[in-house]
């Protein structure tokens, strides 16, 4: 990483005291390879993205999440973009540190077809990964592939070195609102924002849609993060965190 002399520089405020600090160094997220599993009777087959699958993992993306069309990830869209962005079986190695998002599939193995698959997205200095994407085509609904998925990559971001994790279901799709916070393995409500991305309405309209953000922490990162007692809250915001602590409660 690129060091300066900061001796001379203070913080705004002394922060940190409440939790655990560490010296900084370089950081990064590595997309660890997972193996190919089975399942559903060996139907279908769970493996990375790889080159052969850029054109039908765009036409997936298209019919599960085509709401993203005009947006700010509305590359998994185009496969002209696949290459320079999304890691590959083929290149694993090198692009499992060097590009920033990683691709899941879900193969039907009797027929070679897509019927699923997940995009993350991974932030190499804040030790942070976004379960960005998860989309199933409409012929492959209610098969519980998400399910299936959504445990690789459990197993993938326990050896990513990433120490923190956020996610956003969206506003118009609750059956990801009810299977997250029934089953969602830790994740925390962080706020809803109205107007976070823009989404596709159909033809060549679109509007701005409500996200609501989780986060979890993984591999000891909670040490590092402040704690409430040292906060500095507007009592309004202060009252908002506890209402937000007493529903995370209930969830588990």
């Amino acid at each position: 990483m690129r060091r300066l002399d900061m001796s001379s520089y203070r913080p705004y405020r002394r922060m940190g005291q409440s939790c655990q600090t560490r010296t900084i160094q370089d950081k990064q997220v590595i997309w660890v390879r997972p193996e190919p599993e089975y399942i559903l009777n060996n139907r279908f087959l769970l493996r990375p993205l790889r080159r052969g699958d850029i054109e039908a993992a765009a036409e997936l993306w298209r019919w599960a999440y085509p709401e993203i069309y005009g947006s700010e990830h509305d590359f998994i869209l185009y496969p002209e973009e696949y290459e320079g962005r999304i890691t590959l079986e083929e290149t694993w190695d090198l692009d499992a540190k060097e590009k920033r998002y990683c691709m899941l599939t879900a193969e039907e193995v009797a027929n070679g077809r897509l019927a699923a698959a997940t995009m993350m997205t991974k932030y190499d200095k804040n030790l942070q990964i976004e379960y960005t994407f998860a989309g199933t085509h409409p012929d492959y609904r209610q098969q519980r592939l998400m399910g299936f998925l959504g445990r690789v990559m459990d197993r993938m971001i326990k050896a990513s070195r990433a120490e923190y994790l956020t996610t956003f279901l969206e506003t118009w799709h609750t059956i990801t609102q009810d299977v997250t916070l029934k089953w969602g393995r830790g994740w925390k409500i962080g706020g809803i924002f109205p107007g976070n991305f823009t989404r596709w309405a159909g033809d060549q309209e679109e509007y701005r849609a409500c996200e609501i953000y989780l986060y979890k922490f993984i591999n000891d990162g909670d040490k590092y993060a402040t704690q409430p007692e040292e906060w500095h809250l507007h009592p309004e915001i202060q009252r908002l965190w506890e209402m937000l602590e007493t529903i995370n409660a209930k969830l588990g």
